[in-house]
């Protein structure tokens, strides 16, 4: 049997504030959740975050490992050439908005930088820390990247984990926790006195309050146990840097499009998981309204057999397989809709 195409998919099926009113026709997803039987995932499987799914699918993280090296990888994927050697972190801008006693945290489109506003920042930073061995790049202005002299032993969790949620000290762990929590207090007072915070508060945007750093890591070793797929898809940088670092096809959703089904090939969208962290019922229909159109053609290959089997990772342990001609296909009376394998908070 021909390797799985698999689609890494967070946000897919929920949980959400509320379900949709009137629910949107998802024919694709229908055909797909109908024929698809539920497994429990491998324990490296089982990470709630979606960039540690892509990773562990590759052998290069599990869920014992502290911390999931996904800006090393990111780094590599940039368009522009940056030597990704190193000890790399995501450094993205954040706002930080005292809420009583709490400080809540916010990313994204809603705060971003423009260009020039990112350059000022990024050329603030390392002018300030030039002689501590800390390199900040902005291949764009929604992401940025920090490269440090030496491997730290830190961790804190990915922006999606925290964004619009308050800040705890907790959340910064490792033996340099201290020192990194100096570091990060000590980025915002350099941002709040910018030039480029008070041009926003005088146009009454958001300042950029400091940075989120996460993912830290080098290039990971190429795993030799571990079947790597042939073709990565999606659109984020990750999945440019993984084709590249394992000298595999990467194909853009535009690409993609042109040639599907593809075997042994990893799909990761992140859309559907961006709308839920921004509590955007909207969004998510609409995200989830262009994966069904994206799908239809996977399932008609799954049909004629050009495809004998899909995966579908929804993380926090949802993981659905497809395989073509299992007799459950036939059951008619056992087929589920989409909507009713989707979770919803109370």
């Amino acid at each position: 049997m021909t390797k799985p195409f698999t689609l890494i998919c967070s946000g897919l099926l929920g949980p959400l504030p509320l379900l949709p009113q009137p629910r949107p026709a998802v024919p694709a997803l229908d055909r797909l959740i109908g024929r698809a039987t539920r497994r429990v995932a491998p324990a490296s499987f089982t990470n709630d975050d979606p960039l540690a799914a892509v990773l562990a699918h590759c052998g290069v993280f599990d869920s014992t490992e502290r911390e999931m090296p996904t800006a090393a990888l990111s780094v590599l994927g940039e368009e522009s050439a940056i030597d990704a050697t190193g000890y790399w972190f995501h450094a993205d801008p954040v706002h930080l908005r005292a809420d009583r006693e709490r400080l809540l945290c916010f990313a994204g489109a809603a705060i971003a930088p423009n260009r020039a506003e990112a350059d000022a920042l990024v050329t603030l930073f390392n002018a300030h820390f030039a002689n501590d061995g800390l390199q900040l790049i902005a291949p764009t202005p929604t992401r940025w990247y920090l490269r440090v002299a030496q491997p730290l032993q830190v961790q804190m969790p990915p922006l999606t984990q925290i964004q619009g949620r308050a800040l705890e000290t907790t959340l910064v762990r490792g033996a340099d926790a201290r020192r990194w929590h100096s570091l990060l207090n000590e980025v915002q007072m350099l941002f709040f006195n910018s030039a480029v915070n008070h041009a926003r508060e005088r146009q009454r945007r958001p300042v950029i309050s400091g940075i989120w750093t996460w993912g830290g890591g080098e290039l990971p070793v190429v795993p030799s146990d571990v079947a790597i797929p042939a073709i990565f898809i999606g659109e984020h940088s990750l999945l440019r840097g993984l084709a590249r670092h394992f000298e595999r096809e990467h194909l853009t959703l535009a690409q993609w499009r042109e040639r599907v089904p593809i075997a042994n090939s990893l799909m990761y969208r992140e859309e559907l998981a961006t709308a839920l962290s921004a509590q955007d019922l909207t969004a998510w229909t609409t995200a989830l309204l262009a994966l069904n159109a994206d799908l239809a053609a996977t399932v008609a290959q799954l049909r004629s057999g050009a495809l004998t089997q899909m995966v579908i990772n929804a993380c926090y342990n949802n993981q659905l397989h497809v395989i073509r001609g299992r007799a459950v296909r036939w059951k008619f009376w056992q087929r589920r809709k989409f909507f009713e394998e989707v979770s919803h908070e109370s």
